[in-house]
Parts: C-alpha cells; structure tokens; sequence
C-alpha cells in the first residue's frame, strides 16, 4: 500500500473529484482498501509497520466519512479548489429561517408532540435533499465555489436540525 499523506480522498478512492459520485463504489473500494490496509493483517509484522498500517486505516476511515457525507465531501472540493472562505455570511433571511425551525421543534418537543416533529423531519428532509441538488450544481455544473461555500455552511445547520429532531423523537419514544 502507497503512503498515504497530505491525502486528496478522491484520488485515494479512485474517484474523479465531484460532487455527484457513486456511492455503491465509495463502499466497495472502502472494503477493499481497509481490507489490505487493516491493522490485523500486520500483527507479524514490526511495531512500526504496524503503526503505519493503523495511520493508514485512519486515514481511509476518515477518507469515507468524509465522501460519504454531502458537506463534508463538497467542503473537501471547495479545499482542493483552494477557494474555501474562512466563515461565508449568511442572510438574514436564511437566519431567520433557522430560528423558526428552532422554535418549531422546541414547541413540538414542549407539546410532546411526536407527529409534529415527524412532520418537521419530513420538511427538513425535503430542504437537505434540496440543498444537495443546489450543491451538484454549483460544484458539478457551474464550478461556482463561493455559493458552494455558502451552501454547505447552509447544510450543515440543517443536519444539526436534523440530528435535533431525531434526538427529539428518541426522547420522545417516537
């Protein structure tokens, strides 16, 4: 196995660099890669080599993480682009949007109300779906990383959202 440093995850993965890959072979080539890079199939081999088989394990572990979840892998290209803003701004519009999604799942969790959170799960799928189609397009399409940026800082607070709504109705026994 090559030495794997200063990673571009695309190319570890043989993938062409997009947003849009398929992620039926992300999966196959993951299993094949941690298959030979596994620490287990050097416990003959020297301390050393076996450090550098688990480095190489983490970095395919982190590789996939990374492709397999929408932000993190439009992130990844908007970095190697090498256009990547520090913190882009968002509308106020956009703000104001999360905080009243915000208030609609504390009203929800406050009420109990599990069909209400249900419901909000269902919009906020449909808007991160959304989302992810804006993102292939501004990536795949028009090469447009500063709305790309924008978008994925966008995203993000969605999947927090989403992960709060799923907490909620875990809680609620939902």
């Amino acid at each position: 196995m090559n030495h794997l440093t200063d990673t571009n995850y695309f190319e570890l993965f043989g993938l062409v660099p997009r947003f849009k890959i398929d992620l039926n072979s992300l999966d196959l080539t993951f299993r094949q890669l941690q298959a030979e890079a596994h620490p287990d199939r050097h416990t003959s081999h020297t301390q050393a080599e076996q450090l550098f088989a688990l480095q190489q394990s983490t970095i395919i572990n982190d590789g996939y993480q990374m492709l397999r979840n929408p932000s993190s892998r439009a992130q990844c290209l908007i970095n190697l682009a090498g256009k990547a803003e520090s913190a882009p701004a968002l509308s106020a519009k956009f703000l104001m949007a999360q905080m009243e999604w915000r208030e609609a799942i504390e009203d929800a969790c406050a009420a109990r109300d599990v069909l209400a959170l249900e419901a909000l799960s269902k919009r906020l799928k449909h808007r991160i779906n959304v989302q992810v189609q804006e993102l292939a397009s501004d990536l795949d399409e028009h090469s447009d990383f500063e709305s790309a940026d924008l978008r994925v800082n966008e995203l993000r607070f969605y999947e927090k959202l989403r992960i709060e709504i799923d907490d909620a109705l875990d809680r609620l026994g939902s």
